[in-house]
């Protein structure tokens, strides 16, 4: 790109964030945070029992937040759950997570229950990383023992399952043998670590 005309569209970008208003700049950091293929009409139930509905988004990066027609937001802790095109979603989750070279602590944002049938507990973790004009979106896998408070990361769907990250998973899966074998094997994967978990749950240890 010539540098002129870049210098241009940096300048025409500073002044349009100059001329928005508080709030349209809210939305605009709301909308990079939201997880874009899961928004929409939905319904939501608040912890003081206040239902509701209408266009839903929500975020989970930095913090939980339910968004509720473009103007309304709710703090994870004042949500019960909410459900947007078939998806519910319920401010369960805590664990530790990391993007490349930073890692951070989630405590009590949006998950979606996969399996609660047995003993492993399977959840779905959806959330958005900006960086620079892109923003990638992340679907994890969360693993954890009913009874248990927080759980272990499983597989993504936008990098490799690494092998330090598969060994711990599979530390708490000993009771499971197949399930175990098959994360040190590398023959489970984002793709089908649900399958696995839920023959296992079938199995009582």
């Amino acid at each position: 790109m010539n540098l002129t005309v870049k210098h241009l569209i940096t300048g025409a970008g500073f002044l349009m964030a100059l001329t928005l208003t508080p709030g349209a700049k809210a939305q605009r950091l709301a909308n990079r945070y939201a997880i874009e293929f899961l928004r929409g009409p939905g319904t939501y139930l608040l912890a003081d029992g206040t239902a509701g509905q209408g266009d839903l988004q929500f975020r989970t990066r930095d913090k939980t937040i339910l968004y509720v027609n473009r103007k309304q937001e709710f703090p994870g802790l004042q949500v019960k759950s909410f459900t947007i095109d078939g998806h519910t979603l319920v401010p369960r989750g805590t664990f530790d997570f990391a993007f490349g070279l930073h890692e951070y602590h989630a405590e009590n944002t949006f998950i979606e229950y996969a399996d609660t049938t047995g003993t492993l507990q399977l959840a779905a973790y959806y959330t958005a990383e900006p960086t620079g004009d892109m923003t990638t979106y992340f679907t994890t896998f969360l693993l954890r023992r009913r009874g248990n408070h927080a759980f272990i990361v499983g597989p993504n769907n936008n990098r490799k399952w690494r092998k330090p990250e598969r060994q711990l998973v599979a530390s708490s899966c000993a009771q499971w043998p197949q399930l175990q074998q098959g994360i040190l094997s590398g023959e489970v994967t984002f793709e089908n670590f649900a399958d696995y978990v839920r023959r296992a749950n079938q199995l009582a240890p």
